[in-house]
């Protein structure tokens, strides 16, 4: 009998580490994780006054794609992302809220971001800064 519940206790465990050893392919984060290529930026929002107190408040489409332009996700503790732009590293964080949604706190302020659209090659995600009315819709791809 003990050598019964000794075996079956082994099988449970190493079922167990099996199953829990599986690779995560369908979280949001899986999908999101690594270096994306920066295509573009459409900002809109931005008002008189906002834009002519800081000149890189602007509304409008911005087109990159150099391997300058990118957007990285990574994945430890912190949850960083590492925003470049024509070569102009910015460093923050960001946080999987739903599904669909996330936060990212960045340079220009803490930003709630809903994706659009999400494959293994592209992504796309609108972003409102908050406490403002300026929205930022990101196209990525790899």
């Amino acid at each position: 009998m003990k050598r019964q519940v000794t075996i079956l206790s082994l099988f449970l465990l190493i079922a167990s580490t099996i199953v829990s050893c599986k690779k995560d392919e369908t979280s949001l984060k899986a999908q999101m994780m690594g270096k994306w290529t920066l295509n573009r930026i459409v900002t809109t929002g931005y008002t008189a006054d906002d834009t002519a107190g800081d000149p890189k408040k602007v509304n409008g489409d911005v087109t990159y794609g150099t391997t300058s332009d990118y957007v990285d996700f990574k994945s430890n503790n912190d949850d960083p992302v590492e925003l470049s732009l024509s070569g102009n590293r910015t460093l923050g964080t960001y946080v999987i809220i739903y599904s669909d949604q996330f936060s990212m706190d960045i340079n220009d302020g803490l930003n709630y971001c809903k994706i659009n659209s999400i494959t293994a090659n592209k992504l796309e995600f609108t972003a409102k800064i908050d406490k403002t009315n300026v929205v930022k819709v990101y196209t990525l791809s790899r």
